[in-house]
């Protein structure tokens, strides 16, 4: 598996139909005739909404070592994890966005059990192509090694797998090197969103309701910005500082061990 050549899918293909179609056979159980809900999705999640520049990008990112460097990451971190060996996809990432020129340093991801997307710019710096694929690789190897199946995902378990993939982040690379969004609130902050926003939904299935799971993890609405990441990431946080134990042994730990971590909150 590994990197596909997506440089060579993109010249072969004439239009976003074309190209979504020939996504479509990794897709478990998909059919051809689904292409369109297949390329919204990862429209959705960060990749190019024109065809046209496509080829110019795909080219350049190719020639200035983008495509190496993920493979690289990508190989360093299945060994490390001893995680699952999954095709992985470089793409244009659409630049038109201002959140993700401006918050995700020009590029974005989207990962699966079994794949991972990964949309890029070549303004993307090279040096945030590692934290980017630490943190879509690292949902892949929960998802994979986790016993709950996805239908069974809880708000709480979508917190805790982002705050896990970003605390890999954090442990790879160091804290100037996570994403922004860890940065929003403080300690005080947290707890009273926790409390008021948080606590109340942990339970709640997101196949349920998957809109306000989106709201909360996002903040959107009258939700506080990135509300769901920023709290699953200090939970995580929280709990490594507090118990020595290495971060592999925990890829698949079930989410409610890490409530150990703010006891005090709900007192």
């Amino acid at each position: 598996m590994g990197l596909v050549n997506t440089q060579y899918l993109i010249h072969q293909s004439s239009s976003f139909q074309e190209l979504a179609t020939r996504f479509v056979p990794y897709f478990k159980g998909a059919e051809e005739k689904e292409w369109s809900s297949i390329l919204s999705h990862l429209q959705h999640h960060g990749m190019i909404r024109s065809f046209r520049p496509c080829k110019d990008m795909i080219d350049k990112l190719k020639e200035k070592g983008y495509f190496q460097l993920v493979m690289k990451e990508y190989q360093t971190l299945q060994k490390q994890w001893k995680g699952p060996d999954i095709p992985v996809f470089i793409l244009p990432v659409n630049e038109s966005s201002r959140e993700i020129r401006e918050q995700f340093y020009y590029q974005s991801g989207m990962a699966f059990d079994d794949k991972v997307f990964l949309f890029l710019s070549p303004n993307t710096p090279k040096e945030r192509i590692g934290t980017l694929m630490t943190h879509e690789y690292h949902h892949v190897c929960r998802l994979h090694f986790l016993t709950k199946e996805e239908k069974d995902f809880t708000f709480l378990d979508t917190i805790i797998m982002e705050g896990l993939a970003e605390y890999a982040v954090y442990h790879r690379y160091g804290n100037s090197y996570t994403a922004k969004w860890t940065t929003l609130y403080d300690e005080t902050q947290l707890q009273r969103m926790y409390k008021k926003w948080v606590s109340s939904h942990l339970d709640q299935k997101v196949q349920d309701d998957e809109r306000l799971i989106q709201n909360l993890l996002y903040g959107k609405g009258n939700y506080p910005k990135m509300l769901g990441y920023t709290t699953g990431f200090y939970i995580v946080k929280k709990y490594f500082s507090e118990h020595r134990i290495s971060e592999e042994s925990m890829i698949a730990e079930p989410a409610e061990t890490f409530l150990k971590a703010i006891d005090s909150w709900s007192k």
